[in-house]
């Protein structure tokens, strides 16, 4: 008997915690054109030149890795990560260009990572597109961001999810 009620709490835990990842991966899905959060989070909709679904996570010395699905927001000077939360974006990582301490491509089979390095924190994110990870559009981003002066780096293993 303990060990039937053991397996069905432990289906409802994963079954509820899959609802709750497709519910945010929707709501990133729809915050990503949405001009009035991303006012609100205080971005410029105008300045915005890229605005894109994405899977990130920031790893800290402390903590480990946090990850999350999250809305990737490319402006002349920065790079932000939003998280969607009770309809609002919250920053997760909003980095100027000149202040980042390197960037680091990571593969892992046909899927990619983009790792941004600053002091002993890293962040690890990639764009998603139709099928998933869209590794053009992720290659993308690491290469304007060596465009940009961001040193390249060594990649540390797959961070996150």
């Amino acid at each position: 008997m303990r060990k039937l009620t053991f397996v069905v709490f432990a289906l409802l835990t994963l079954t509820l915690s899959s609802l709750a990842t497709a519910a945010s991966f929707r709501a990133v899905a729809k915050a990503v054109n949405d001009d009035e959060k991303l006012i609100y989070a205080g971005i410029e909709p105008e300045k915005a030149m890229v605005r894109k679904q994405c899977a990130g996570a920031v790893l800290t010395p402390d903590d480990g890795a946090d990850s999350f699905n999250c809305v990737y927001v490319q402006t002349a000077n920065d790079v932000n990560l939003f998280s969607v939360e009770d309809g609002y974006l919250m920053s997760e990582l909003q980095m100027k260009v000149k202040v980042m301490d390197g960037v680091a491509l990571q593969r892992l089979g046909r899927s990619v990572q983009v790792q941004v390095f600053s002091g002993r924190n890293v962040a690890g994110f990639y764009i998603f597109g139709e099928d998933w990870i869209d590794a053009a559009q992720t290659e993308a981003v690491y290469n304007w961001l060596v465009e940009q002066g961001v040193p390249q780096r060594e990649p540390r293993g797959w961070i996150g999810r």
